[in-house]
This record gives C-alpha cells, structure tokens and sequence, in this order.
C-alpha cells in the first residue's frame, strides 16, 4: 500500500462476549473495551490530516491473541448445526472433553468459535470495519491464544464478519460509507509470523520465546498425525483444561502475570477459599493435568518426526535464510529457559529454608526467655531477625532475575541477526501483556502491553487496565510514541513508565 502511520496494538483476548438472549457476559470474558476501542480509532481517523500524519491512511498492527479461541466453551446447538460442524446430531455424541472445555481446533470448529466471538462483540467488529471503509487497513498476526488464525476459512470469516456488523450498524445509524466484502478483504492482512518494514519495523507477538507457549512450527501449528488439528503448546493446554475452571471461581486468574504470582495472591489473600476451591474441583484439576499430561507426552514423542510442510507456504517479507535464523533464536531462548526454573526452584528452597531458620531461631528465644530474659534470648531473635531479612533480600534478587524481560533479551538478538542488512529502527512485541520502552544498541524495543485488566503485584483486586499502543507517523521516526488510550478524556497520553528497582 501507500505510505502509511501506524499504530500497533496486541493481546485484546475477545472471547464469547455478551449473550443478548441471557444479557450476560461469558464469565471467562477479559475484553470490556469495545465502545473504547472504537473511540480509539475514531480519534486516529479523525487527526490523521494533521501536519505531522500527512494525510496518510493508517496501518493498525493487531499484534497477537486479538482472540482468545481457548475460552470458547459454548457447544453448537444439536441436530444441523452440530452436524455441519462434527457431523455428529447430539452432544452426546462428542468426547467428554469437548463436551466440558469445548470444541477442538479444526479449521470447521475455529470457524464456528469465531462467529460467537464476532456474536459477542459485534460493536468492536463494526468499528473494524468503519475504520477500514474510511480508507485505512488492518494487519492481523496470530498469536498462542488465537493461533486457529492460520486456517484460511477462519479468517474469511473473520471478513464476513467485519463487514457483516459494520453494514449492520451503518444501516441501523443510517451512517456512514458502504462497504463491500471484497472491499474488506482487500485492506484486512493476516501475516503468518510477524509484520517487517525495512529500515523501519519488526514487529512479532513473542509467544514463540517463552517454553510455555513456543510452537514447533509457527508457520504451520499442526499435529504432525492430524494435519487438520492444530498442536497446542503446553501454555495452551493449561488455559483449555485448568484455568478456564479456576476462572469460574476467580475469573481473573489468567491475567495475573506471571501465574506463581496468582498462586501467591490465592493463598495469601483467601487460603480458606483456595483450599476449598482445590477440594471441591479436585477430579477437575486431576482431570486437567491428566490432560496436559497426556498430551505433552505425545508430543514429546512426536518430537523426532519429520515436520509437516504447508501445502501452500505463506510469503514472508525477508528472506528464508534470515527466518530460519528467527526460528532458531526462538529455539534457542527457549532451550535455555532450563536455568529460569532451577533459578526458581532454588528460589523456593532458599525460602522454605531461612523460613524454617527464622522458625527455629524464634522457638528457641522463646524456650529461653521461659528461663528469664538472658542474652541468649536477645541472641537468637536477632538472629531470627537476621534470618527473616536475609531471606526477604534473596527472595528480591532471584524475584528480578526470574522476572526478568525475556522479550527484551529476544529482542536485543532479533536486532543482531536483523543488522545490518534488514536492519529497523523499531522491535514490537505483545505478549507478556507487559508495557515496556528500551533503547538497544542500535534501535528500540516496545511492548505495546495488553487491552485487558493486567493485575501486578499488589494482586487480584488491584487489577487495572492501561488500553496501551505504539504510534508511528511516517518521516517522524525517533523516540517511539508508546501511549495509552484515555478514554475519559478522549485522546492518547503517553504513558508512565517507571525503572526497575
């Protein structure tokens, strides 16, 4: 296309939505922000003849996991619609497990997921598409949670569907410019892997640098065995069988990052409710690691086979050589993530051991002090004192060291391998749902953060959301423009980023 601005945006996780027959929102919804989401782009659509946009139509990047097909859980109504879908006529004629989690991952079940998502969020749709009919496009990469992107028939789709809710709306307003589906099609991209503009941008979700979710072949996610199934990672697999129970009870889960920290928060916070909860779901969870189990151990052996080849490989923008070399520093990072979980598992022991120090050193305080004050008792609780510090301290240093921004590492090595003939001046990365700014050796990285209430530290009652994005004007290249969306006020601020302690 022509010259363009951009704005980059990821991890939006639509699921089933609002159900206008119950008037409810699915419980595993995370995405509350359609009428904000369209009042971003209205705003960009209305600025865009500025000086400093030129004019210029712009380009929004949706940058991974715009859809989260791993809580879609609902069932197709029986009799012709399951057929169509399953050829099957009764629910009881699914598997046990696609009767509790929901269907699987086949091009026909993806597509069926995708339309009660589009049913559930049909304001955010339309706006897709009024964006796109006053002249701008859109650019989807698939990310771990809406990988069922890389089937062609879901994304026709998910054309069908913008221009279906756009003309919708604009009919129901008696509003605004037709827009046909060819028209569309025409301005709606999907990238099989990442979006790259030389000399100025690299932009990839992240989800292939993290063990949990890595895919052995992101170009062609599917099960060696079953080429009409896509091969779920463990990450994954954890979301459809575990977490989308606890979500019943504590429908924030998945958006505590990183999950030790949901734990932490569950135990600390309501350990009645959290011991009830693993009791009373107990065949569930045993259910749900079965599960994972199973299916980890056949891809394990599944490991040594021969990759599957897409019939029809999808163009990339640089050459093969340099995205075999993406593919192996994906590999690689992931390779070494061996050292994070013995970081953290020593981690675990060092405080389990000066918690068990500071326990001792207090009982024997207290068995001295029963024998009158002495300076043996003023001993041992300065030393259950220094044992309580002491382990605070470590449990910091390996906190920041496991909690490390292992997509800024990824990113600082996409920046060697992509200089200097492919070089950019700009990494952006999704994912970690993680709002992040930093100057490399020679360009910068940006994390474009998440759409989704994001619960820090403070835990699962402090979650807050941030609507942040990356803005490029083109010819204005320099200190990145990472912003949030202040919907109150109706336009983009910049956003506080503080260093780490």
């Amino acid at each position: 296309m022509e010259d363009h601005n951009l704005l980059v945006v990821s991890d939006l996780h639509l699921s089933e939505g609002f159900d206008s027959a119950t008037g409810k929102f699915s419980r595993l919804e995370d995405f509350w922000f359609g009428d904000a989401f369209a009042r971003f782009l209205r705003y960009h659509e209305g600025v865009r003849g500025q000086p400093r946009f030129g004019g210029r139509p712009w380009m929004l990047i949706i940058n991974g996991d715009l859809f989260d097909f791993l809580q879609v859980v609902s069932l197709p109504e029986e009799d012709r619609l399951l057929r169509t879908i399953r050829d099957f006529t009764s629910h009881r004629d699914l598997s046990v497990n696609e009767r509790d989690f929901g269907l699987g991952t086949t091009a026909a079940e993806s597509e069926w997921k995708l339309k009660q998502i589009a049913r559930g969020h049909q304001h955010f749709f339309a706006a897709l598409g009024w964006f796109v009919a006053h002249g701008n496009h859109v650019t989807v990469l698939k990310g771990n949670h809406d990988v069922d992107l890389h089937w062609p028939q879901v994304q026709e789709r998910f054309v069908a569907e913008v221009q279906r809710a756009y003309t919708r709306e604009r009919l129901a307003l008696d509003h605004g410019p037709a827009l046909s589906a060819q028209e569309v099609h025409d301005c709606l991209h999907f990238h099989p892997w990442f979006y790259y503009e030389p000399g100025r941008i690299y932009v990839e979700h992240g989800g292939q640098y993290e063990a949990l979710n890595h895919f052995r072949d992101y170009l062609n996610p599917v099960l060696p065995d079953d080429p009409t199934r896509i091969e779920l990672p463990w990450g994954s697999l954890f979301v459809r069988y575990l977490f989308n129970r606890i979500e019943l009870v504590h429908p924030f889960a998945d958006n505590v990052k990183p999950v030790t920290r949901y734990v932490g928060w569950a135990f600390r916070t309501d350990p009645v409710g959290t011991i009830e909860l693993l009791v009373t779901h107990s065949w569930v969870f045993l259910r749900s690691f079965w599960n994972v189990a199973r299916k980890t151990m056949a891809a394990v052996f599944r490991k040594g086979e021969a990759q599957v080849q897409s019939s029809k490989p999808e163009p990339l923008p640089l050459p093969a050589e340099v995205v075999a070399e993406i593919a192996a520093l994906a590999q690689h990072r992931v390779g070494a993530v061996w050292q994070e979980w013995i970081a953290s598992a020593v981690q675990g022991l060092l405080s389990l051991l000066m918690a068990l120090i500071t326990i001792t050193f207090v009982v024997l305080a207290v068995l001295t002090l029963s024998g009158g004050l002495s300076w043996m008792t003023a001993l041992y609780l300065g030393s259950a004192a220094l044992a309580y510090f002491l382990g605070r301290g470590l449990k910091r240093s390996f906190a920041s060291l496991i909690e490390s921004d292992y997509l800024l590492g990824a990113a600082r090595g996409l920046e060697r391998l992509l200089s200097p003939a492919h070089a950019v001046q700009y990494v952006v990365m999704g994912h970690s749902h993680h709002a992040a700014l930093e100057r490399m050796e020679r360009s910068w990285y940006v994390n474009t953060g998440a759409w989704v209430p994001v619960f820090e530290e403070q835990g699962g009652t402090e979650g807050h959301e941030k609507l942040t994005f990356f803005r490029l004007a083109q010819g204005h290249e320099g200190m990145p423009e990472l912003l949030k969306w202040d919907d109150a006020a109706g336009v983009p601020t910049h956003l506080v980023l503080w260093p780490d302690a």
